[in-house]
Order: structure tokens, then sequence, then C-alpha cells
């Protein structure tokens, strides 16, 4: 939410349509990395205050396309802040020499061999799901858009599940046969219970352990079949909490779920996998302040991305840590 303030105003839309390119990048992954994309992120960020690789280095940064740093300020909620920043930067940039300047001087080399421990790729034949997560309020039998004191808490999150192709042909029914009932196989149904189930609209959480996982039953039903598909139904319930005593967990998530998902026998794949959950949740993570007081509604959804969109290939945030995330603990 640090920088919605700054990229919501018109005159910086304008900006970085006009005037600046703008980039992306997780500086969590990038600041660690040993390859050229990390070595000139640090060739930039070493021009500014935050030199220290081991440490956080978030910000906004203005420069150019050799690395040379114009301006730098971590204040993307004030929108005046930056203009003030981003005029600067270009006034330094318009005294440069026309040769750093022009389109072409600047000549990017092969990127060459990536960090493979700080770079995620989606795996071959991977499927890719959105997972947004909402607070909600009560009224009466129904929920609505939740209310909350903290800026931007009452938005979406956004974050993303991938699932191997191995996982995605483990989900297929066995038989396809009305009424047939078997369970989400444990590799799958922890990912969306530890990553997904969990209340990240403030700011990154802390995810779940495999041991705070208290309870997690989903299984997938055969409703129709023919030749070209499979219709299922999506049936869970899973509580994740810090105690074993819910009275006692100062954090926790009970949450019922249901959805539909089609399978395509010959395609070997699903056309279709729309989940949505709502229960109580309650507490803080370490980096997601301004919590509701008591239990409160959280709604969560899920549903196909496409992976050929760059900004739907974005990794999952629990995939930084790669050996618990795809089941090896």
């Amino acid at each position: 939410m640090g920088r919605v303030s700054t990229f919501a105003d018109p005159e910086v839309i304008k900006l970085t349509k006009t005037t600046f390119v703008p980039v992306c990048t997780d500086d969590w992954y990038t600041r660690r990395r040993r390859d050229a994309e990390g070595e000139f992120f640090h060739k930039v960020a070493v021009q500014g205050p935050r030199k220290d690789r081991d440490n956080t280095r978030q910000g906004i940064y203005v420069f150019t396309a050799d690395g040379e740093l114009l301006g730098f300020k971590n204040a993307g909620q004030n929108a005046e802040v930056m203009k003030e920043v981003f005029a600067n930067a270009l006034a330094k940039f318009k005294k440069l020499p026309a040769a750093r300047t022009k389109p072409g001087a600047i000549t990017v080399p092969e990127h060459g061999k990536f960090d493979s421990n700080y770079t995620r790729q989606l795996p071959a034949g991977a499927l890719v799901l959105r997972a947004n997560a909402r607070i909600l309020d009560r009224k009466g039998e129904a929920f609505a858009k939740g209310t909350c004191e903290f800026a931007g808490g009452d938005r979406a999150s956004r974050d993303f599940v991938w699932l191997t192709k191995e996982e995605v042909q483990s989900l297929a029914p066995a038989k396809a046969e009305v009424g047939f009932s078997y369970p989400v196989p444990v590799k799958v149904a922890e990912r969306i219970a530890r990553y997904n189930l969990i209340d990240n609209t403030r700011g990154e959480p802390n995810f779940w352990t495999r041991e705070q996982v208290r309870k997690n039953a989903m299984t997938l039903t055969v409703v129709k079949a023919d030749a070209e598909s499979v219709d299922l139904r999506f049936d869970g319930a899973a509580t994740m909490a810090s105690d074993a005593d819910l009275a006692k967990a100062d954090r926790g998530y009970e949450v019922k779920l249901r959805g539909q998902l089609r399978w395509k026998p010959k395609a070997g794949t699903f056309d279709q996998f729309d989940i949505a959950g709502v229960g109580d949740h309650w507490g803080r993570s370490t980096f997601t302040p301004g919590d509701r007081p008591g239990r409160t509604p959280l709604g969560v959804a899920f549903g196909l991305a496409d992976p050929d969109k760059p900004s739907e290939r974005i990794a999952p945030q629990g995939l930084r840590d790669r050996g618990p995330y795809w089941g090896r603990e």
C-alpha cells in the first residue's frame, strides 16, 4: 500500500507513460542475487543511502540505463514528495551528454547464467491459480466488503498458487463416475492451507507452519462426467492457529470452502478451478499491523490465472522458501 498514493497520481501516471520506463522488482530476491541482474541492482543501490546488501533496499530508484542513480526515496505513500524526486532526477538526466541518453546509446549485454537460488521459474506444464483474500463484515446472514481503520486494509490481497504438472495430474479423478469422491492430495492441500489461507491484506504475513495446521480436510466429488469433461465439487474445511487450544491462540483462521473444478481428460488439465471460502480470522503477523479486534470474517478466493501474462507469472510469496513450499521439509 506504500506505493499506491504515488502511482495513482495522474501526473505520475503520465510521467511513467511518457518520460520514464517503469520497472518493478522484488527487493527480497534482487538484493540477494549473484548474477547480472543482482549485480546491476547492487551497482545502483550502493549509490544511495541503502548500501547494506544483507538488509532491505526497498524504495523507489530513478536511474539511467547504464546504472547511474539520479534519485531515491522510500516515500511511495507521498505523491508530492515523489514528484519532487522525479523532477530533480529528470533535470539531472537532461544535463547528461547525448552520447549517454540518445536512443540506442546503451547496449544491454546478454544476461548470462541466472542465480538459481533466487530465481523462481514456473515449472513446465504447471498450473497457476490466482489467490485473493479480503476482509468482510457481516450484514445479517450475508457478508459485505469489510471496513477497518488501517489505510488500504479493505482492499483485496493478491498472490498465486503454483501446481506442478504432476500435482495437476494427481488432482484428476481416478473414476469419471458421478458420486465418486476422493481427498485432495496432501501436498496440494497443505500448500493451500499454509500459504494461501491467511490474512495478507495489510502486508507480508507469517505463513503457517506444518504444525499450526490443526485441521485440513479437502475433497473432490464428481458431479457430472462425459468424454469431454468431468465436473467436480470441491469441499473443504481448515483450521490454522498458533496454539492447539484455539482459545489461547493469538492468531488463527477457521474457514470453510466450496468450489467447482472442471477436468478435461484429453487436454490433461483443468479449464475451471473456482474455489471460495469464508471464516473467522484473528490476530496479526509481524508485518501486518492494523488487525481488527476479535474474530472477524475473512474471505478467500481462487481461480485460474493466465501464465502468458507476465503479471500472472509472479512467483507465489510462499515460494521464497522453496523446500517447504514444494512439500520438502
